[in-house]
C-alpha cells in the first residue's frame, strides 16, 4: 500500500547524483480538513488507499525528483491529452508524471510521464505506490536500473524516435477491435490514432509530432487519442504555377 510505502522511505538513506549522501524527508500529513478542501478538485471520490496515505504524508520534501506531492504540484494542462489529470511528480524542467483520473475512476492510476521536451506520453507504471519506489530507486545503489530513470532519460528520445503504437485510420478502421473500431468511424480518414490501453514500460506516443499546435482528440474515457496531422502545403511557386 502506498501509507506503508511513505512509512517505509521515511529517513531513508540515499546517495545522489553527485554521490552526497540524503536522508529522505517525508512532507507533513494532510490533515482531514485539508482532504475535505482537496477531494471536490477530483473528478471522482478519493480512494480510501490515497486518503490513508495523505494522513500518513503528502510526499517527499527531498529525493530524486524535484517534487514528489500528492496533493498540491497544479501548473499541468494538456487538457485534450488528459482531461482530468492530476500531477503527482515533477522534474525540474517542465515535465511532469501525471495520474490519469476521469469520472469513473476508482483507484489512481496508470501513472504516465508527460515530456515537453521531446513531446511524448510515455507510460511509467501501474500504480502510485510503484512510481514512487521506483523513484527512489534512482538514488539507491541497485540493479536493474530505475525504470523512472529509464522513462526519463531513454524512453522518451525512444519514442520521439520511433513513435511507436500509432495506427493508421485505414487500419484502425478495418480493426476487429470494436473500440477501436468505432473511434475510427468518427475520425477523418487522414488522421492517426494512439492506442495506450494495455500500455506497458517504454510504450508511449509522440504528442506534439507535427508541430506546438497539435490538438488531440480522446475516445471517452478510454486510453486511445487520434490527431488529424496537418496536410503539407504546397510550395509558393507550385501554387502560383498549379504545380
Amino acid at each position: 500500500m502506498l501509507a506503508d510505502a511513505l512509512q517505509d522511505l521515511a529517513r531513508v538513506r540515499l546517495v545522489d547524483d553527485d554521490g552526497q549522501e540524503e536522508f529522505l524527508e517525508p512532507l507533513p500529513p494532510a490533515t482531514e480538513e485539508e482532504i475535505a478542501r482537496f477531494e471536490p478538485g477530483l473528478p471522482s471520490p478519493l480512494p480510501t488507499e490515497i486518503r490513508d496515505a495523505l494522513l500518513v504524508s503528502r510526499g517527499l520534501a527531498n529525493g530524486p525528483l524535484e517534487s514528489f506531492d500528492l496533493m498540491d504540484l497544479g501548473g499541468f494542462g494538456m487538457e485534450d491529452v488528459f482531461p482530468h489529470a492530476h500531477p503527482i511528480g515533477h522534474d525540474g524542467f517542465g515535465n511532469y508524471w501525471v495520474v490519469d483520473l476521469h469520472a469513473g475512476s476508482v483507484a489512481w492510476s496508470p501513472v504516465f510521464f508527460a515530456c515537453h521536451d521531446p513531446p511524448v506520453i510515455a507510460f511509467q507504471s501501474e500504480t502510485v505506490e510503484q512510481f514512487v519506489r521506483d523513484a527512489v530507486a534512482m538514488w539507491r545503489p541497485v540493479h536493474p536500473r530505475s525504470p523512472v530513470d529509464e522513462v526519463h532519460e531513454d524512453v522518451t528520445d525512444r519514442i520521439w524516435a520511433t513513435n511507436p503504437g500509432v495506427i493508421p485510420h485505414d487500419e484502425a478502421a478495418a480493426s476487429p477491435d470494436p473500440v477501436l473500431q468505432d473511434f475510427a468511424s468518427t475520425l477523418d480518414s487522414a488522421a492517426v490514432l494512439a492506442d495506450l490501453r494495455r500500455a506497458k514500460l517504454g510504450d508511449g506516443f509522440s504528442w506534439g509530432r507535427y508541430g506546438p499546435r497539435t490538438s488531440w482528440v480522446r475516445h471517452g474515457t478510454e486510453r486511445l487519442w487520434a490527431t488529424v496531422p496537418p496536410r503539407k502545403r504546397r510550395s509558393l511557386l507550385a501554387r502560383l504555377f498549379g504545380g
